[in-house]
């Protein structure tokens, strides 16, 4: 059974999961329909690629708060369970502060890419959609990520960890 998240950050998460798992949907079904438009009538959808790879954006940038939130990232278990209970706290809040600067810098850098590509009018190659929409929602779902990292943090000097 999945714990209760509470407020705003809980909320968000759990949208940013349903429209993940959405964009998953929608990347199956339309790579499915472009096979089967190829098998049946010789004639692919256009721009298919340019879809699935922008749902796949969507899909990977708003499944991190989840992720994170489920502790479904890789970690070095075999090492990590042998420590006692202290010195997991300090590895997972300094695996998580080193995160959180990663993290941070990633969201920075790709909004200040996303700022560039707007105004230079990139645009996709077929369907032409501005490409800057798409950095902008990465984005988006990597600051989540950080505010659940930031928010883990703040568990650890609280106490209030899980």
């Amino acid at each position: 059974m999945e714990k209760r998240k509470k407020g705003i950050l809980g909320m968000t998460e759990k949208t940013m999961r349903i429209i993940a798992a959405c964009s998953l949907f929608a990347m199956a079904l339309m790579t499915g329909a472009d096979v089967a438009m190829r098998g049946l009538f010789n004639t692919p959808i256009f721009g298919c690629e340019e879809i699935v790879s922008i749902l796949g954006v969507i899909a990977v940038g708003f499944a991190l708060p989840y992720t994170h939130f489920q502790r479904s990232h890789i970690g070095v278990e075999i090492f990590v369970r042998k420590l006692s209970k202290g010195p997991r706290r300090i590895l997972k809040f300094m695996t998580n502060l080193c995160t959180l600067f990663l993290v941070g810098v990633i969201t920075w850098r790709m909004f200040l890419y996303a700022q560039t590509l707007g105004e230079s009018g990139e645009v996709s190659m077929n369907l032409e959609l501005p490409e800057y929409l798409v950095v902008y929602v990465l984005s988006f779902g990597f600051s989540i990520y950080a505010l659940c990292l930031a928010k883990d943090i703040v568990k650890f000097f609280t106490g209030n960890e899980a």
